[in-house]
């Protein structure tokens, strides 16, 4: 698997930076995909997050987590890009009283589930969704 984690701030260190890299492989694993899918996470500021969700989502707000996925016939290894705000994850993370490597674990399941294809706009795809993520969490907690 090829996993790149972009963080020009240097929020994390770099043994951070690896337990990231073992988490997405263990993500990516557990869902059964190529040893050769591709997938690039990039940690970046709430300024950045904003200008990234008005420029591709015309919300003029900061988010928690953008994906870009870029999987096709042609290239089905080449999964996409998750963006993640680290200040904001930060934040949550405070507010849900769990640690930051918790709130970026929910965070990576959650977009590594939208560029498979899951959504969450409907009712019935929100419940899937969910549910695909919870399983995925317990297997993550399971391993850890």
């Amino acid at each position: 698997m090829e996993i790149s984690i972009m963080d020009r701030e240097e929020f994390i260190d770099g043994p951070g930076r690896e337990d990231l890299v073992r988490l997405v492989e263990r993500i990516l694993a557990y869902l059964d995909l190529s040893a050769r899918s591709e997938l690039c996470v990039s940690l970046v500021s709430d300024v950045d997050m904003r200008e990234l969700n008005r420029r591709y989502r015309q919300i003029d707000a900061t988010t928690d987590v953008l994906c870009f996925p870029q999987r096709s016939d042609v290239s089905p290894d080449l999964l996409g890009d998750i963006v993640i705000s680290y200040q904001t994850a930060l934040r949550h993370s405070r507010k849900l009283e769990i640690t930051i490597e918790e709130e970026l674990r929910l965070l990576i399941v959650h977009a590594v589930l939208h560029l498979l294809g899951f959504d969450h706009k409907k009712k019935k795809e929100r419940e899937t969704m969910r549910e695909k993520e919870k399983e995925v969490l317990n297997y993550l907690a399971g391993v850890d």
